[in-house]
């Protein structure tokens, strides 16, 4: 029996790309259920406009958005084996089915897995691949040197996994996704990257992920939190320039197409470096 993939979409009900979101979960190949976390009010409008999708009622505006998750981990369907979540303007694409069914092929055990995700702009037009650590072994020292290297978007959990983290910690606003995937790795789960491009990540004005202030500070105190041994001093001087080289090809895409901008300048839609 082919493994069942539990994908929640937390959404207010208006975003304008909600359509395209769920017609990419609606595509995939694999077993999917669908679960929308939506304001209780949106519930009725909702399921009568994507009636083949599951809603749950969100956790209020006091919640935010993994509040949203774990309302839809709570009250979702019982009979999954993975689980990921996709923005209401994000996008899921057919690699997230071939990831799955070459993870199930090699039959490595590991936890959870993850591929590529694009960056795209507003209009769905792709800037560049985001940068990865294809090497979950160089997380660690990755992380303590300010560098985030592995997106949410696309990455699936097995269901021990996210039983035992127990949800999304809700002191942090805009970075529980990291500390959800970190408190994984910490536990000893294995982690596999797979070269396929997985999900997107929509770039646009007004996102939480624009205040990149507060993601920087939430960022450190999560890694300070989980990850409070520095790692050795060798690891974290070779670590950056490792992940840079490796990523180069991603990084003149994203010039090629953005100028010199950094990933937080392009989350504040900041112009180019002259």
């Amino acid at each position: 029996m082919k493994p069942r993939v539990l994908v929640i979409t937390p959404t207010l009900g208006d975003s304008p790309w909600l359509d395209a979101t769920v017609d990419s979960v609606r595509g995939q190949t694999a077993m999917i259920r669908h679960v929308v976390t939506c304001p209780a009010a949106r519930v009725v409008a909702l399921r009568r406009r994507f009636p083949e999708v599951e809603f749950v009622a969100d956790a209020g505006k006091e919640g935010g958005i993994y509040g949203a998750l774990n309302a839809g981990l709570r009250a979702g369907p019982a009979n999954w084996d993975w689980f990921t979540y996709i923005n209401d303007d994000d996008r899921l694409l057919p690699g997230l089915s071939r990831m799955l069914e070459q993870h199930d092929e090699q039959g490595s055990g590991a936890a959870v897995i993850y591929g590529d995700v694009d960056l795209i702009d507003a209009n769905g037009a792709v800037i560049s691949q985001i940068t990865t650590e294809r090497s979950p072994h160089w997380i660690p020292a990755l992380l303590q040197s300010g560098i985030s290297p592995l997106m949410q978007q696309g990455t699936l959990f097995r269901r021990e996994v996210v039983e035992r983290l127990d949800g999304f910690d809700l002191r942090y606003r805009l970075c529980a996704d990291l500390d959800f995937w970190l408190r994984a790795y910490v536990g000893g789960a294995r982690f596999q990257y797979h070269p396929l491009r997985v999900a997107q990540f929509r770039l646009r004005g007004g996102q939480l992920s624009s205040a990149t202030a507060r993601t920087e500070q939430e960022q450190a105190e999560i890694v300070q939190r989980h990850l409070p041994r520095p790692e050795p001093a060798w690891r974290r001087r070779i670590g950056p320039p490792r992940y840079r080289l490796m990523n180069l090809p991603r990084y003149v895409r994203r010039i090629r197409t953005r100028g010199l901008r950094t990933s937080y300048e392009l989350l504040r839609n900041e112009p180019a470096q002259s």
